[in-house]
């Protein structure tokens, strides 16, 4: 447990680099704020490694031990991800989903679920040829960690690479609501891993993930009407932001107490304010002002601009965490690496594959038929850090061996998607929706979602 001086330091610390490494990258490369966060942490890291191992490079053992006792899963779980998640919600209205409803919902959960089950297939059979003991439950386990798709990196990186503001609110709407699944199917997996694979059935499965998410929905959804009953009648702006950031807190907490499902209770929370919003400035209620409406969004703005940069920042460095790593060879490290981020690839193509089963209709916008939907969809898979402390929640339940193995493969596949399909996905759509009567430009202006531009 920090006390106070510990939690300043560790912050100062890591503001620091945001703030250095953000400068650096602004005045050489140039790479989009998360990514180039994401890449200067990660070199940064390699870099103390080597110079370690070489005995030339050492940190102060208070900020070490600092480090250590650093709980990523909890600082992103029950710290930092509810006010993202409701940030970046809170710029979309429910009204902006109606058209792909069905389709969203189905990637969020079906994709999800198949994508668990052929990556865990996939990782299973690799095991086997590299001779590496893993069960095809601790496979799944796997799959479930990098099945979803990261909401902060999709509103984040997405939201700049100029797409269309359907195929956005697209990505985007399965971003938010995946994690949901991923962390039921990851929950209901560790129970079995802990106890026995026969002592989880379909039935009670079904009715754990049901439950979470519903129950979430319904806490997201009358806290924020209560709440928001405030933030309207209320003349005082700050009095209104306040209320906010009480409605995305006392969600939050209802969820951690009857084992709902927080994140998509923020997400909620996050909707229902920006619709409620839009209403209020639609209908020129007196209690809703220009100055409001700008403060209200600047201020999650720049909680959101905090909060991401030092999620990417630890995103890059989180390779600290790899036990041992002496133990594994560069052989394997890259067997292993490659080897995941080819079967996410793949795991993620049947995922959307199957969710279209049910959508035969998707937006096709200038020239992008089914088969190619798919195809940008699966490119368009971000993962962040939600996949990492989803991996470190399993330090205690797996072997270390296998933990090593399994945080190497989420780490390879987090740094890939982020890094290059982060910085291609634009292109990439445009490649695809492209065809002989018709070449599609790059959008250079920024969407606009709830009076607001997405970042």
């Amino acid at each position: 447990m920090y006390n106070f001086d510990q939690l300043l330091s560790l912050f100062s610390v890591l503001l620091l680099l945001v703030v250095a490494f953000s400068f650096i990258n602004e005045k050489t490369i140039k790479l989009p704020y998360e990514i180039g966060l994401v890449v200067f942490g990660f070199i940064f890291v390699v870099i103390y490694i080597i110079g370690r191992n070489l005995n030339i490079v050492h940190l102060p053992m208070e900020l070490v031990n600092l480090y250590r006792e650093f709980n990523f899963t909890d600082f992103l779980f029950k710290g930092v991800l509810c006010f993202m998640l409701f940030s970046g919600a809170s710029r979309i209205e429910f009204g902006d989903f109606k058209a792909d409803k069905f389709l969203i919902g189905s990637m969020a959960v079906i994709g999800t679920l198949v994508s668990t089950v052929v990556y865990g297939l996939l990782f299973f059979g690799l095991g086997y040829l590299i001779h590496v003991n893993i069960s095809f439950l601790e496979a799944c386990l796997l799959g479930s960690i990098v099945a979803p798709t990261d909401p902060i990196s999709a509103m984040s990186i997405l939201a700049k690479a100029g797409l269309p503001k359907r195929i956005g609110l697209i990505i985007e709407g399965e971003a938010l609501f995946n994690d949901g699944v991923a962390v039921a199917i990851f929950a209901t997996l560790q129970t079995a891993l802990k106890l026995s694979a026969n002592s989880v059935s379909v039935m009670s499965f079904t009715w754990g993930l049901t439950t979470e998410i519903l129950g979430a929905v319904a806490v997201g959804f009358v806290v924020s009407f209560l709440l928001f009953e405030i933030f309207k009648r209320s003349n005082d702006n700050f009095i209104k932001i306040f209320t906010s950031l009480l409605t995305v807190m006392l969600a939050y907490l209802i969820c951690e107490y009857f084992v709902f499902s927080g994140p998509i209770a923020a997400v909620i929370c996050g909707l229902y304010y920006a619709t409620g919003i839009a209403g209020m400035k639609r209908k020129n209620h007196r209690c809703m002002s220009e100055e409001l409406h700008n403060l209200f969004y600047s201020f999650w703005s720049v909680v959101d601009n905090l909060l991401n940069g030092i999620l990417f920042l630890l995103v890059g460095v989180l390779l600290l965490n790899i036990k041992n790593i002496n133990t594994l060879s560069v052989g394997m490290i890259l067997t292993i690496a490659i080897g995941a981020i080819v079967f996410n690839t793949i795991a993620r193509m049947a995922g959307v594959y199957a969710s279209m089963i049910f959508n035969k209709n998707p937006p096709e916008g200038k020239g992008m038929k089914n088969p190619k939907f798919i195809t940008f969809m699966t490119w368009a898979g971000l993962k962040g850090g939600l996949c990492l402390a989803l991996i470190m929640g399993t330090s205690i339940s797996l072997t270390t061996p296998i933990y090593n193995l399994f945080l190497v493969a989420t780490y390879a596949i987090v740094l890939f998607t982020t890094v290059v399909q982060g910085l291609t996905v634009g292109q990439g759509y445009i490649l695809l929706s492209r065809n002989k009567r018709n070449k599609v430009k790059p959008q250079k202006k920024k969407i606009k979602i709830a009076g607001n531009p997405a970042k």
